[in-house]
Order: C-alpha cells, then structure tokens, then sequence
C-alpha cells in the first residue's frame, strides 16, 4: 500500500493534534482519505458535507492537480502529496 503525506490548513490543526501533516496510507485517493479520516474523524464535518461530498469551500490537490470526492479512484504513487486548503471570506 502507498504512503501519502496529507498537508492542511492552519485551521484545521486543532482537529488533528497540532500537526499540519499526516501520514497515511492507500493506493487511491478515497483509502488515502478513508485512512486519514479513521485516525481523524474530527476531520470529517470540517472536509465533507453529509452526503460525503467536498465542502464547496474546500479544494483538495493530489501532486498539486486538484480533485474532487468523485475521482477518489485516483491511484497514488509512494510519496504522493494530498493537499487540502480551505477559502476563507469575510469582512
């Protein structure tokens, strides 16, 4: 099975124990993200709605292409680098 290192936002870090990278393991995007979610499930309302979709504030790259939860088919090659960043608005 592949590692990946997932990398996230600066305000997700209380949700994962004040780390900012996560290593996890999967040989597609959706193991990878499943992985990371069992070790994290805090991250969960904060990365998907409940039908399981990407937040619409919320992008996720994949060896810096960006992907959607319906490419979750997506193989990973040891070492590859998932990326989510959240917008931010307001006044």
């Amino acid at each position: 099975m592949a590692r990946a290192v997932v990398s996230l936002p600066r305000l997700l870090e209380p949700a994962v124990g004040a780390v900012r990278k996560v290593e996890v393991e999967g040989d597609t995007w959706g193991e990878a993200i499943a992985s990371l979610l069992r070790r994290h499930p805090t991250l969960r309302v904060h990365l998907f709605d409940e039908e399981s979709r990407l937040r619409p504030h919320v992008m996720c790259f994949v060896n810096g292409q960006q992907t959607r939860l319906e490419d979750k088919a997506v193989v990973l090659s040891e070492g590859a680098e998932i990326t989510f960043l959240q917008a931010v608005s307001g006044g």
